[in-house]
């Protein structure tokens, strides 16, 4: 199993509170967990459009830090400059993201495998 596949496959398990538990009620893991796990659904899925019109805005607020706990600087600020832009800007911002100069898969597994006791052991090294 590679990191992406153990990713969805714990995105939709029990070892996450990812769409299950109201994102306020999540421990701090679990939410950095679901943010980033949002944000890229979401974007990659309609764009920066999306991500703001379909997440809790708490969410919302919070995947700029949840993206700088786990590395990923440079999408952090794209969020955050893609949070305070004109609709009309988000295009652009959307293809910044898609650039993937942070590879969030990556950087997700390992905060996931540097946290066993939130999300059980992480299987997908390959």
């Amino acid at each position: 199993m590679d990191k992406n596949d153990f990713l969805i496959e714990l995105s939709e398990s029990d070892r996450t509170a990812y769409g299950r538990v109201y994102f306020a009620a999540q421990t701090a893991q679990q939410q950095i967990f679901s943010a980033v796990w949002a944000l890229e659904s979401q974007v990659n899925g309609g764009g920066f459009e999306s991500f703001f019109e379909n997440e809790d805005p708490a969410l919302v607020a919070f995947a700029p830090e949840a993206l700088q706990t786990i590395g990923a600087v440079t999408c952090a600020d794209i969020v955050r400059r893609a949070a305070s832009a004109a609709p009309d800007l988000l295009d652009d911002l959307d293809s910044e993201f898609y650039a993937y100069l942070d590879d969030l898969t990556d950087l997700l597994y390992k905060y996931v495998a540097a946290n066993p006791d939130a999300f059980g052991p992480a299987t997908g090294g390959a």
